[in-house]
């Protein structure tokens, strides 16, 4: 039996240059960290038969691989080369497509497990860069890079990546007090809107590669306001630029796609403005999920009296600094 445990992701600046019609092009920057939401994978190799079985939200009992619907998990047995005799089940902290990165996070977890079960010597690199490739090129997904490499490292931490796709990783330089501020400032409500990112990032990547120069100069905007983050993330002298930058950021974002926000998300945000908080936006690629917002200190309580007014549910995190991980790994005694 193995059991490994990877994190969710909240992304804190350069959101969507990481999509590889822009970074070709002009390279991207991503700054954003993992927090303690997470999803849970299991395998087990019964010695009863040599079918393939799968529990998620649904339940799938095949003897072919090819018959497997998940395509996520149809391609990476494939790759791996395990065709038979395996049991696999996903739990997790927070429903899937709800902005925080779940199929990704759910593929960089499942390869965590078969490279294990495999008793392959494999880096956090070569999960990521594993992943990427099922999702973009076997499933054709149009994904991009930073949700499968902040599964895979965790931690606080900034992604560089070459138009050739290549990715510098490092942890970014951030202090227990400006951690600790974050975490106190900033909170996360559950809207209960499921969608799939799938429209958005396309349209957005469709956009850049036609060289349509608004979209190229919104992707620019967002990207350099990353960096100012992450400056302020590390200079470590507070962090109530960063709500304000948050707020930039979103009225750039809402700008790439009208179904980033709707009428109900811009009325509470300027509700929320109104009662002490500097920034926010939708996580991930909008329309729904999370609504994350950085607000002052002393405000925290007003700004969740407007939330369950909504009776949007506010979910508590903190920083998880560990990435992908097997909790548990136990041969079956012959």
């Amino acid at each position: 039996m193995i059991i490994v445990r990877t994190p969710y992701r909240l992304t804190l600046g350069g959101g969507s240059t990481d999509l590889p019609a822009y970074y070709e092009k002009f390279g991207g920057f991503i700054f954003a960290v993992t927090i303690n939401l997470y999803l849970y994978v299991g395998l087990n190799r019964p010695p009863f038969d040599d079918r393939i079985r799968l529990k998620y939200f649904e339940i799938e009992e095949v003897d072919d691989v090819e018959e497997l619907s998940h395509k996520l998990v149809k391609y990476a047995l494939k790759r791996l080369g395990i065709d038979k005799k395996i049991d696999m089940f996903s739990l997790a902290d927070i429903p899937d497509k709800t902005g925080l990165g779940s199929s990704s996070t759910f593929l960089v977890g499942l390869l965590n497990a078969l490279h294990t079960l495999k008793g392959d010597n494999f880096s956090r690199r070569d999960l990521a860069e594993e992943a990427f490739h099922i999702a973009t090129q076997d499933a054709k997904c149009p994904e991009g890079k930073q949700d499968f490499y902040l599964a895979s490292f965790g931690n606080f931490c900034i992604l560089e990546i070459d138009k050739d796709g290549k990715v510098d990783v490092a942890n970014a330089k951030i202090s227990r007090r400006t951690q600790e501020e974050f975490e106190r400032k900033t909170l996360l409500f559950y809207t209960g809107v499921r969608r799939s990112n799938a429209e958005i990032l396309t349209e957005q990547q469709v956009n850049v590669r036609e060289n349509q120069q608004y979209a190229i100069e919104l992707k620019h905007q967002v990207k350099k306001i990353g960096r100012e983050i992450l400056d302020i993330f590390e200079a470590g002298n507070g962090l109530d630029d960063f709500g304000r930058l948050m707020d930039e950021h979103w009225q750039v974002k809402k700008g790439m796609s009208n179904k980033m926000s709707n009428p109900i998300f811009d009325e509470i945000y300027t509700k929320v403005r109104k009662n002490g908080v500097l920034g926010g936006k939708i996580a991930g690629a909008g329309g729904g999920g999370f609504f994350m917002v950085y607000c002052q200190d002393g405000y925290q309580e007003a700004v969740r009296k407007v939330f369950a007014e909504y009776n949007y549910r506010e979910i508590p995190f903190q920083v998880d600094s560990t990435g992908t991980q097997v909790l548990l790994h136990r041969s079956r005694l012959v």
